[in-house]
């Protein structure tokens, strides 16, 4: 079972008011009519085009119930760069969204990334305190988001089989972390985010922006002020921008459910994932 809880999506979204954030109005949380559609057995994806935040909002959620099926969750990096879809179709998932930030001119990961416990990439020393400071961790069904700093990466302070490292951290036990006024964080953008809670659930979230008319984008703050809506305890901030993507299996012709800022999927050098879990032959 997961270690932490999320709140179902078709309860109507309580209403948050966030001070502080400078220059941003922010309209109530309430009363939004998701759709819905099942995926599989535990696996739901949540859409809707709203005016929120006095903006107009495009956002894309997966909700897995680890209570109705058994599944796994992970990390997966391709020998280069690969479009999101392309990454989840070689790993057989039911859903997955981009990963990490990371070079854009050379293509690897900026952020420590660990594979089948294996180490992948290290986090560049200008990463920490601004964007690496919360992890994902993954081993079969257990998933996790936890704080990260220098002092976790060089303890190595990771057991789990897989593990991404991101951020900011947005939320982490029901507590907001800090945000700093920078552009990065109240300028709205295309956003990926993963939480999770204690009822066994787990959430990725893609928010649509830089289209006008259909999707403006978010902040942080704002960002932020989704995932508590979602009933979030936990919640960390992945790449985002062009790198926004979410598949889902069996959707259209490539499985992505969002439009990605750039009209195309922008290579990526890691995703996270969920695929149904193999059957133990004991069962």
């Amino acid at each position: 079972m997961m270690k932490r809880n999320i709140l179902t999506l078709g309860l109507a979204l309580s209403t948050l008011l966030l001070p502080g954030q400078p220059g941003v109005g922010y309209g109530g949380l309430t009363g939004i009519d998701w759709q819905f559609k099942s995926v599989s057995e535990g696996v739901t994806l949540s859409y809707v085009n709203y005016s929120l935040f006095n903006s107009v909002q495009a956002i894309y959620v997966v909700d897995v119930d680890t209570s109705a099926a058994k599944f796994e969750f992970g990390v997966a990096v391709p020998d280069s760069r690969m479009a999101t879809s392309a990454i989840a179709r070689q790993e057989g998932v039911l859903a997955a969204i981009n990963g990490t930030f990371f070079n854009m001119r050379e293509g690897y990961n900026v952020h420590y990334v660990r594979v089948d416990d294996s180490l992948i990439a290290v986090t560049d020393e200008g990463e920490f305190g601004i964007r690496a400071t919360g992890v994902f961790t993954a081993t079969g069904e257990i998933a996790d988001i936890l704080p990260w700093g220098p002092e976790r990466e060089d303890a190595g302070a990771i057991s789990a089989k897989d593990a991404i490292v991101s951020g900011p951290l947005l939320i982490d036990d029901s507590f907001d972390m800090p945000l700093d006024s920078i552009n990065f964080n109240t300028v709205r953008h295309p956003r990926t985010m993963v939480g999770i809670t204690g009822s066994g659930h787990l959430l990725f979230v893609v928010v649509d922006g830089r289209q006008p008319g259909y999707a403006d984008g978010m902040s942080l703050f704002e960002l932020r002020a989704l995932a508590r809506s979602l009933g979030c305890s936990d919640a960390l901030n992945l790449d985002g921008g062009g790198s926004t993507t979410l598949v889902v299996a069996g959707e259209g012709s490539n499985g992505v459910v969002n439009r990605p800022s750039g009209k195309v999927q922008r290579p990526v050098p890691s995703i996270l994932f969920v695929r149904q879990a193999e059957k133990d032959c004991n069962e």
